[in-house]
């Protein structure tokens, strides 16, 4: 038995939400430990925690922690995502690691490295095709990942390497007390915070009546795009019911739904102060006039700043037009995010591909 098994349990667990404080807490002791100097670090409270592992349409499974023997503690933690990968006509099973998790205490021990071996072994066992994997070049985490999977002899595939962030800020005083802002980039934010009026009766705030036919909407993602990961019906359906998460639609002249936002809260942390951020989660505007687009994203930004949000972000996957985000002020800057694709097993999708719809939850 090796040092780390006489002191640590790792083990796989059935999630339960009765217990999201013990892991929500162990997430953000570490992603504390690992903020950066200039803030802007990415936190989630029980509301957002809850919008991505709390479906009750997904696998509870899928989840892996690291107890301290000697103290009982709860030390790790590595949740899973279940998606299902649309390519070509067929679809693969692919889950999504997420918030691989050690408390500051117990790091450099090889604890991650553990977790990581034992959620994707389980995938592996329970039939999954493989893994995706999220990365900011700028982290480590996916050296742990692509390590795992070269001992395990696994196939490795850059799927896609986004080289932009979308970002909408409406008070860029506030975004300054949780993230280092230059004095150029404070200007030209400020220069671009104050949010339009909107006036287009076609506009408005999703309902629950909604949901059905944005879900029909999503479906020509997988039309449009040659690889696309969309979600099981009613777990996308439960999602938009939560209440951290914002829509906006457009109506076309016979009252039916056309076209439609989504982004979900989360926070930003630093110097001591935390603020409520959006990150855009769901786009679609292809059938659209380019002037009605640019209506919904202004529309889209005054109901995420009344609902209490500093900004709007998310990485850029060009399967929608950037012009009407830059027509409603949202700015376009330099930041590389990859997704990796982590196989088990050989399936035909191409190391190109041309256009790729993924969301963010």
């Amino acid at each position: 038995m090796s040092n780390l098994d006489n002191e640590y349990l790792i083990e796989r667990f059935d999630f339960n939400l009765e217990d999201i404080y013990k892991y929500l807490e162990i997430v953000r002791t570490a992603f504390f430990h690992h903020k950066h100097d200039d803030g802007g670090t990415i936190l989630f409270d029980e509301q957002t925690f809850g919008i991505m592992f709390g479906s009750p349409y997904q696998r509870r499974d899928l989840f892996v922690k690291a107890t301290h023997k000697k103290t009982g503690q709860i030390v790790g933690f590595v949740g899973a995502i279940p998606r299902n990968l649309h390519y070509n006509g067929k679809v693969y099973k692919f889950g999504v690691p997420a918030w691989l998790s050690v408390h500051p205490e117990h790091q450099k021990k090889g604890l991650a490295r553990a977790m990581g071996y034992k959620i994707l072994e389980y995938g592996a066992e329970q039939g999954y095709d493989g893994a995706f994997v999220e990365f900011d070049l700028e982290d480590h985490g996916i050296d742990a990942w692509e390590s795992i999977f070269r001992e395990k002899h696994y196939e490795i595939h850059e799927l896609m390497k986004m080289k932009q962030f979308i970002v909408r800020v409406f008070d860029v005083e506030k975004l300054s007390t949780a993230m280092k802002l230059a004095k150029m980039e404070k200007f030209a934010l400020k220069f671009l915070q104050k949010i339009p009026k909107v006036n287009n009766a076609r506009i408005r705030k999703g309902t629950p009546e909604d949901h059905e036919r944005i879900f029909e909407l999503l479906q020509d993602h997988m039309q449009r795009n040659e690889l696309s990961v969309v979600r099981e019906k009613n777990d996308f359906l439960w999602y938009l019911e939560q209440p951290g998460v914002l829509t906006v639609v457009h109506e076309d002249d016979s009252g039916i739904v056309d076209g439609f936002l989504i982004a979900w809260k989360f926070q930003l942390a630093g110097f001591g102060n935390i603020i409520d951020f959006g990150w855009m989660d769901g786009v679609h505007i292809h059938r659209l006039t380019t002037k009605d687009a640019r209506d919904l994203c202004k529309f889209f930004s005054r109901v995420a700043y009344e609902a209490g949000w500093v900004g709007i972000q998310s990485p850029y996957l060009p399967y929608f037009d950037s012009k009407p985000f830059k027509k409603a002020k949202f700015i376009f800057y330099p930041k590389i995010m990859q997704i990796t694709l982590l196989r088990y097993k050989p399936t035909p999708i191409p190391k190109k591909v041309k256009s790729f719809y993924f969301d963010w939850r």
